[in-house]
């Protein structure tokens, strides 16, 4: 590996070590050799070498886990892009294996990984039927249980072939008695799989839109995200960075839930961020707009309640 120099002598010795066991395709010792060393070294070298191994392994979940912390560097190059989508198939992750492909500029290789997709599915769906049946039947059904149990058969869902997935998240999007949460999003997951078609939905209103969200920014792509993102960087980065980690997370599933009216819905960004803040920390606001602060504490109070579930 090229790594930097002057590395501590234990590390340096799981480099070597992790060098002689990939050299003689000893793939599960490597794995866990280089498992240790990517807690000491968390680099993309070590990560790639990491899921490689884990790849080799066939500890397929595992080696799709670790290469989310370095996608973007994996999405740069075609041989590792095509061992990404592979991990997700591989997985039976259909709808996350065609979100990445639909990523890929060059026509040729998106094309022949998307039939490699769909070759994986009509696999999956002849060795699989009664359970694919049965995984249908939940997801199309999935406002009949509780928050939990939703939760668990959107993942479910997200294992169906392509198709089938569609099909299920457009019956859920107007379902009234979907949570929002849940509707927002499977609308980004549509969105992600880029369906240069027209979506009815429902939106927090429980009134129903449609909208082609092929032609529509990405919510991490809007004016308004970046601002709130930089804006929580830019007030609590230096003074608590664990409040910053939690508060970004919990703006984007707010977000998520306003999607696609942020603009209309955030008209004052500073004061969305300065209420995130102060509830937080459990202090008093009363400084949003009321238009605003409607929606703010609604999406707040339906994303807390997500996730003390």
């Amino acid at each position: 590996m090229t790594l930097e120099n002057h590395l501590p002598p234990e590390t340096q010795s799981l480099i070597d070590r992790a060098h002689i066991e990939m050299t003689q395709e000893n793939w599960h010792d490597a794995a866990e050799t280089l498992a240790e060393l990517y807690e000491k070294l968390s680099t993309f070298e070590v990560n790639y070498r990491l899921v490689t191994a884990l790849f080799m392994d066939e500890q397929y979940q595992l080696a799709s886990s670790y290469a989310d912390d370095f996608l973007l560097n994996y999405l740069d190059d075609e041989a590792n892009f095509r061992m990404v989508v592979a991990l997700a198939i591989q997985n039976q992750n259909f709808v996350y294996a065609q979100q990445l492909a639909v990523l890929w500029d060059g026509v040729d290789t998106r094309e022949a990984v998307i039939q490699e997709i769909r070759d994986a599915e009509k696999n999956a769906e002849i060795t699989m039927a009664a359970t694919f049946k049965t995984i249908a039947r939940q997801f199309y059904h999935l406002s009949d249980t509780d928050i939990i149990e939703q939760r668990d058969r959107y993942e479910s869902g997200r294992h169906l072939p392509v198709d089938q997935f569609i099909i299920g998240a457009k019956y859920i999007l107007v379902d009234p008695y979907a949570t929002p949460i849940i509707r927002a999003t499977l609308l980004e997951d549509l969105q992600k799989l880029k369906l240069d078609e027209d979506i009815q939905y429902r939106w927090l209103d429980d009134e129903l839109y449609t909208a082609n969200f092929s032609r529509i920014p990405l919510l991490t792509n809007s004016k308004v995200f970046e601002q709130i993102a930089d804006l929580l960087d830019e007030k609590l980065s230096q003074d608590d960075p664990i409040a910053l980690d939690m508060l970004a997370q919990q703006a984007r599933f707010e977000l998520t839930l306003i999607y696609p009216r942020i603009e209309e819905i955030v008209v004052d960004i500073e004061n969305w961020v300065n209420a995130t803040i102060d509830h937080y920390y459990g202090r008093q606001n009363n400084l949003e707009l009321s238009s605003q602060k409607q929606w703010h504490d609604k999406v707040r109070n339906l994303t807390e309640d997500f996730f003390e579930k």
